[in-house]
C-alpha cells in the first residue's frame, strides 16, 4: 500500500503559532544561548501578528486597486465570415488579436451598455474566450444598477462595452490584411 506523503513544512505557520497560549512560547534570546544557529531559533520562534495590525493592513488596502475577473466569450459578426476566411490567416487568430487591442483600450463604464442584437458568425471554434480584470467599485455599481439578484453572469453585464470594440478592430485587422496583400501583388 502507497502511503500518502506528508509536506515539509519549510516555515512556520503564522496562523497556528498565534491561536497557542502564550506560555508555551520561548524567548529566542534563550534559545540562542543553547549553542543553537541563530536561523534555527528564529525559524522556530512563532510569530506574533497583532489582529489589529492585520485589520488595519486589510483597511489601508486601496479599493480602487482592487478587481473583479470577469470570463470572456467573443465571436466575429456574420457580415466578417467572409473576410476571416478570406485573409489567409486562421479566423480565431485575428478574433483573438481583435479581442487583445480592444481589451488594451477599454475601461470598464458604470453606464449599462445593451449588448447588439447583430447576429455573429456561425462558427462556433471561432469564439475566443479569455478573462479580463475589471475595477471592482465600477463593476459593483453596474452590478447593484442592473442586477440585484445578482442572477446575471459578469460577462452579460459587460458585454454591450466590450463586443463592440472587438468587431471594429477585427474590421481594422481585416482591412489592413487586405492592404498588405494587395501591396504584395
Amino acid at each position: 500500500m502507497v502511503r500518502k506523503r506528508i509536506p515539509l513544512v519549510t516555515r512556520p505557520d503564522q496562523a497556528y503559532s498565534f491561536s497557542l497560549s502564550q506560555q508555551n512560547r520561548t524567548d529566542p534570546a534563550q534559545t540562542r544561548d543553547r549553542d543553537e544557529p541563530a536561523s534555527t531559533a528564529e525559524a522556530r520562534a512563532p510569530a506574533q501578528p497583532s489582529a489589529s495590525i492585520a485589520s488595519e493592513d486589510q483597511a489601508s488596502r486601496d479599493d480602487s486597486k482592487a478587481s473583479i475577473q470577469v470570463d470572456v466569450r467573443v465571436n466575429a459578426l456574420k457580415r466578417q465570415e467572409q473576410g476571416l476566411v478570406a485573409c489567409g490567416i486562421a479566423p480565431r487568430q485575428v478574433i483573438r488579436a481583435a479581442l487583445r487591442k480592444a481589451v488594451k483600450k477599454w475601461g470598464l463604464s458604470a453606464t449599462y451598455a445593451i449588448p447588439s442584437s447583430d447576429r455573429r458568425a456561425s462558427q462556433a471554434s471561432w469564439t475566443v474566450r479569455t478573462s479580463v480584470a475589471v475595477p471592482a467599485a465600477i463593476f459593483d455599481r453596474l452590478l447593484a444598477d442592473q442586477d440585484p439578484l445578482g442572477v446575471d453572469s459578469r460577462w452579460s453585464l459587460v458585454r454591450g462595452q466590450l463586443e463592440p470594440l472587438v468587431w471594429a478592430e477585427i474590421d481594422a485587422l481585416l482591412a489592413s490584411l487586405s492592404d498588405d496583400s494587395d501591396d504584395v501583388r
